[in-house]
């Protein structure tokens, strides 16, 4: 959704996944049919790897997978909202309430008395350009570096307690839990 076949050989093999990068033309159908409502959930397939993996001279050879997780709601912030017009209640709906509902997280998806109080604050309109020392990665490559973002995220609180903030980075104590599906 962000990605297009034209801009391939300037990434080289960072943006090789599965299924692979599509053109233009299909790109934007599918924003057509995620606008439309006919896409329930968006995530990422985040596929980190050792930059020798990555580091090849032919795509066949690299691992297929694109490290994105850190930056997908900002990225889907601003190309779906800010871009393309979204409302925010479907944004939400894409990235939260459904996935919730998908995978019976009762306690995750909402804001509302008895959920997990668990909030991503979005700076609209703040671009920066992602530098590869501020990814949090064991390895510090990602297609997105050096691609401008336009709006940030400031804050992260997961259990009601900040685990991210713009200021002071990643706090390194998560008070997360395993949930299994």
């Amino acid at each position: 959704m962000y990605f297009v076949t034209d801009e391939l050989d300037e990434i080289g093999p960072l943006a090789k996944c599965s299924p692979p990068i599509r053109d233009k033309k299909a790109q934007d159908g599918l924003w057509r049919h995620v606008l439309a409502g006919n896409i329930n959930v968006i995530t990422t397939d985040y596929s980190p790897c050792p930059a020798t993996l990555k580091n090849k001279n032919n795509a066949f050879d690299a691992w297929g997978g694109i490290a994105g997780l850190q930056n997908d709601v900002d990225i889907f912030f601003d190309e779906s909202v800010q871009k393309r017009g979204m409302p925010l209640t479907q944004f939400s709906r894409l990235i939260a309430i459904n996935p919730a509902d998908r995978f019976a997280l009762h306690t995750k998806g909402r804001i509302a008395i008895g959920k997990d109080a668990d909030f991503t604050f979005i700076l609209p309109n703040s671009p920066y350009t992602l530098r590869a020392e501020e990814l949090e990665y064991r390895d510090k490559i990602s297609a997105y570096v050096g691609r401008k973002i336009g709006a940030r995220i400031v804050r992260a609180i997961l259990l009601g307690e900040t685990i991210y903030s713009l200021e002071n980075g990643l706090t390194g104590a998560f008070p997360g839990r395993y949930i299994k599906v």
